[in-house]
């Protein structure tokens, strides 16, 4: 049987994703996992916008695939850029589990927290949608693999952190709060898993069957959303939400909220397209909310 390198983080969470993949694959191929520490998982004490960006959890698996240390590269799909390495495509979306946040601690709610909580996450739009919501919430930095986050949360350095749920579901940990979507919407492309490929002649019988596990309804939703984003021009400074559905297996709607990081202005849009456009559609969303002044409350926001 032939083999195939999978290039993946060295994170419990990654290789429980690659695991998944490496499940759909194992009866094409001889599965070998090649794991890559990230400059995204070495520098841990900045935010990822000072550092370089969320592209950091990416550059190394792509320069395995470059290198032809890897056929193929898994990755969470909210961790890469839209614009992805030379001779690269994203042959898959393998899977996508629900697209909430959670509340990991004590307390049961959002509203539940006490007065001036600290709430711990990395992220921008998960910062600027708790400041929306409550405006008293301090919000401070928490960095690092899921453990080690929930490790310091158990040290008392947080009341409170927000993580994604498809992450949490993967490594099978329990929480009691799921955050709804109209407080906290999601990221483009979260809880995906996404395969990434060479595009490369001696890759073509790889590369085809990576393409056999597609999942078209999420790849066609996710097409969108990142459509959308590099309109925008969205980056990890960025606080936007943006999600699709396709729905009756042919209409995708879309909605996006673009926020200013203090949680005090928000514009936000929905519209509907087919679901062969679905990039098309995520333009048309991005263009209608620049119209609205979406520019304008990003620079606002860095």
């Amino acid at each position: 049987m032939e083999k195939i390198k999978i290039a993946s983080r060295s994170s419990r969470l990654a290789l429980k994703q690659t695991e998944i993949v490496s499940e759909s694959l194992k009866k094409f191929f001889e599965i070998e996992v090649v794991k890559v520490s990230t400059t995204g998982d070495k520098f841990l004490n900045k935010p990822l916008a000072e550092i370089g960006g969320k592209g950091l959890f990416v550059k190394e698996l792509e320069r395995s695939l470059l290198n032809r240390d890897a056929h193929i590269a898994v990755h969470s799909l909210k961790d890469m850029e839209v614009h992805i390495a030379k001779d690269t495509f994203i042959g898959a979306i393998h899977s996508r589990d629900s697209r909430n946040d959670v509340l990991l601690g004590k307390y049961k709610s959002l509203s539940d927290l006490p007065k001036n909580a600290i709430i711990g996450t990395t992220s921008p739009r998960r910062t600027a949608f708790l400041k929306y919501f409550r405006n008293d919430l301090t919000v401070k930095l928490c960095r690092g693999n899921v453990e080690s986050r929930i490790s310091k949360l158990n040290e008392n350095k947080y009341d409170a952190l927000v993580l994604a749920e498809a992450g949490l579901n993967r490594l099978g940990i329990n929480y009691s709060c799921k955050i709804p979507i109209k407080v906290m919407p999601p990221s483009a492309g979260q809880g995906a898993i996404a395969i990434q490929c060479l595009n490369h002649i001696k890759n073509k019988k790889i590369n085809e069957i990576i393409f056999s596990l597609n999942d078209q309804k999420a790849f066609a939703e996710t097409q969108a959303e990142r459509s959308f984003i590099k309109i925008i021009n969205g980056n990890c400074y960025s606080p936007i939400s943006v999600s699709a559905n396709v729905i009756d297996n042919k209409t995708l709607s879309i909605e996006a909220y673009i926020i200013n990081t203090k949680g005090t202005e928000m514009i936000t849009d929905k519209i509907e397209g087919h679901k062969t456009d679905a990039m098309i559609t995520g333009e048309l969303l991005a263009k209608k909310l620049i119209k609205k002044g979406a520019k304008k409350l990003l620079e606002l926001s860095h």
